[in-house]
């Protein structure tokens, strides 16, 4: 089983995952994260915004995780349509991002003594303040998506069956790396 890990940053789980980020680049040779990454057999050195390393229908999952919000709708399509490649018949994409419709839903009630119980999250130090201008309208950020936003682009990227839900041993191994789960949208697509 083979579940690719998409744009990993620092959630990477064990085997059958495979982490894919640019995180070498970010650390010099001497640092202990860069030993760390190096040391990693399930970690692979790629940006995803020049395709995903991997031959067609290749893999059985792929775990999605925070990362389209960092792309523009035309590259997020364009990843969309490169997991759709690399995905076996019948495999499985969670894509998970921040939800807006989360945060407006809780925005009355966005100040930083709440972040705990509205977000999961305690920064007491934070000057930000709102959480949805620190997560949601976080500097790297390039869209601001709700479950419909993100079902266009998953339809755009060419899959024709996207639920809320997913079951199965690969949508189950993908659920427990899950994190920030609190204020996210999370979609399932399965390749036909």
């Amino acid at each position: 089983m083979i579940i690719l890990n998409l744009a990993c940053s620092a959630n990477r789980p064990p085997k059958p995952f495979i982490n894919i980020d640019i995180l070498k680049s970010q650390f010099s040779e001497t640092t202990r994260e860069r030993e760390q990454i190096d040391a990693e057999k399930n970690y692979v050195e790629a940006d995803l915004t020049k395709g995903i390393p991997f031959e067609d229908n290749s893999c059985d999952g792929i775990f999605l995780s925070h990362f389209i919000e960092h792309l523009d709708a035309q590259q997020a399509v364009a990843l969309v349509k490169e997991c759709k490649r690399v995905l076996m018949t019948g495999g499985v994409m969670m894509v998970s991002v921040p939800d807006a419709t989360y945060f407006k839903n809780v925005y009355p009630r966005d100040k930083n003594e709440n972040w705990q119980e509205l977000f999961g999250v305690t920064d007491v130090n934070n000057p930000i303040p709102t959480f949805m201008e620190a997560a949601l309208f976080f500097e790297e950020h390039k869209q601001v998506l709700t479950e419909d936003s993100l079902w266009c682009i998953l339809t755009m990227g060419g899959f024709t069956d996207i639920a809320k839900s997913c079951t199965g041993s690969v949508a189950d191994i993908m659920l427990s790396a899950l994190n920030r789960s609190v204020f996210s949208v999370t979609i399932w697509a399965i390749k036909k």
